[in-house]
């Protein structure tokens, strides 16, 4: 890292910790300013050992959060809004910890308003910090300030293509300074040249970065370019035209010293799944306990109006086909499933699955639960069980599943089921293939900020008992 580059990131995580400071002092005024210190009650706080270990401590906490989120890495070909959703995280990661600190060292000054204020203080100043320092960054780059130099390798047209791209977005901050093309033949004497070359540039020039793009037929070239930007301490990027970014993603990891690229469809193994689960696991235990004496109702109402048992268990399908029992609060006469082999003409639905907007076999009860999704509370057990999730694609029976004879609709299993959808939360009644798309396009640009999305748009669209049940 060169000495401008670290001097840049110093700067940046100071000021992230003035940011975090100043929100922190600024939400305890504001906390306190209805009791009898006043607005400036923070100035009385006393300046204590506890005091200082306890926001040293939480500094720190902060600072190793924000590495852990990737936050003091490089946003320079990454879209603005990864960043936000990177920072937002982070922040919400990072609240929590007061909790138990200010246990700890006694520090009355965090109660339920005060971390509320916090949150959205702090989440707001660091947003206008992030976004100040990349209006700085770009105005730099447009003059010719803090470019990067980087060499692009090819054997095709694409790589001039990228060349020019990189070239003419000012605010990347690439400086191009050659385009080595590869020989039409891959050999010994031809890997030569390009290494000879790419060390003489290495040798003259500062170069900060190498695009490479190599057919499969040159991976010893690979190696060697792979090896030698190691050597020199140049950041390589691997250009493929094998993963088409329509259809998967990729990523890098290492087992017992090889290298594995991983591709895959749906969100990556990542810290916001990790918050996904725990928002998750939270909503549902507190819905479950908040909603017990309507559970309660509801399990009365169906015991009195039909024979049979409470919560009906139906197998489903969820992530990676693995099939689980699906709590619903039951809405149909006793062995329902039975019947549907007789009723399979019925069938209004298009695709796979089985609909019927007038079944016979729902109960008077059942009819009332289905339009206000009464029915689906019980899958908050599912969610707790790891089974589903809040939001996600409906799961499907094993019926249906069987019956999807299109490939890329099977895409649907890479995510955890949900108990609210993307097309359910619009309070639309899809047809099978806008229902599908409609779930592909929840995959692709998952996010917890979505997630957040479709279940404001749930509440409602159930209350207006909007969509499809």
């Amino acid at each position: 890292m060169t000495a401008k580059r670290l001097f840049i990131l110093m700067l940046l995580k100071l000021t992230d910790l003035v940011v975090v400071v100043g929100a922190f002092l600024a939400s305890v005024a504001i906390a306190v300013s209805d009791s009898q210190h006043g607005l400036f009650g923070v100035f009385e706080m006393r300046l204590s050992v506890g005091n200082s270990l306890f926001l040293g401590l939480y500094l720190l906490v902060w600072h190793f959060t924000f590495r852990a989120f990737g936050l003091y890495g490089s946003y320079r070909l990454a879209p603005q809004y990864r960043e936000v959703r990177d920072l937002s995280l982070a922040v919400l990661v990072a609240v929590f910890p007061l909790v138990p600190l200010g246990v700890v060292f006694s520090f009355d000054y965090v109660t339920p308003s005060f971390l509320s204020i916090f949150a959205i203080a702090v989440l707001f100043g660091l947003a206008i910090e992030r976004a100040t320092f990349r209006a700085a960054a770009k105005q730099l780059r447009a003059l010719g300030l803090n470019l990067r130099n980087v060499v692009v390798v090819g054997d095709g047209p694409h790589d001039y293509e990228l060349a020019t791209n990189l070239s003419g977005r000012s605010d990347l901050g690439y400086h191009v300074i050659e385009v080595i093309q590869l020989p039409e033949e891959e050999g010994l004497r031809q890997r030569n040249e390009v290494i000879a070359r790419l060390e003489e540039l290495f040798e003259t020039q500062p170069i900060d970065e190498v695009f490479l793009s190599v057919p499969f037929n040159w991976q010893p070239l690979l190696r060697d370019v792979v090896s030698l930007c190691d050597e020199q301490g140049v950041w390589l990027r691997i250009m493929t035209r094998v993963i088409e970014l329509n259809w998967g993603r990729a990523m890098v990891e290492d087992i017992g010293g090889n290298p594995v690229v991983t591709i895959f469809s749906g969100p990556a193994e990542s810290s916001s799944l990790i918050v996904k689960r725990a928002i998750d696991i939270f909503c549902a235990t507190v819905g479950l306990m908040v909603l017990t004496p309507i559970l309660a109702l509801v399990a009365f109402a169906i015991r009195l109006d039909s024979s049979g048992p409470i919560i009906f268990a139906q197998e489903r399908v969820g992530y990676n086909r693995r099939r689980f029992p699906t709590y619903k609060f039951r809405t149909m006469v006793e062995n329902a499933d039975r019947m549907q082999a007789d009723l399979e003409h019925l069938n209004e639905a298009s695709g796979p699955v089985f609909k019927i907007r007038r079944d016979p076999r729902i109960t008077r009860i059942g009819s009332f639960l289905r339009k206000t999704s009464l029915d689906e509370l019980p899958q908050l057990v599912n969610v707790l069980r790891g089974d589903m999730s809040l939001v996600g694609p409906r799961p499907l029976p094993v019926r249906d599943v069987e019956r999807i004879d299109v490939r890329w609709h099977k895409r649907r299993f890479s995510v955890k089921p949900g108990i609210t959808c993307l097309w359910q939360a619009s309070g639309r009644e899809p047809n099978f293939e806008e229902w599908i798309k409609a779930d592909m396009e929840y995959i692709d640009g998952w996010s917890l900020g979505l997630d957040f999305k479709i279940l404001l748009k749930t509440i409602p669209a159930v209350v207006l008992r909007q969509g499809a049940h």
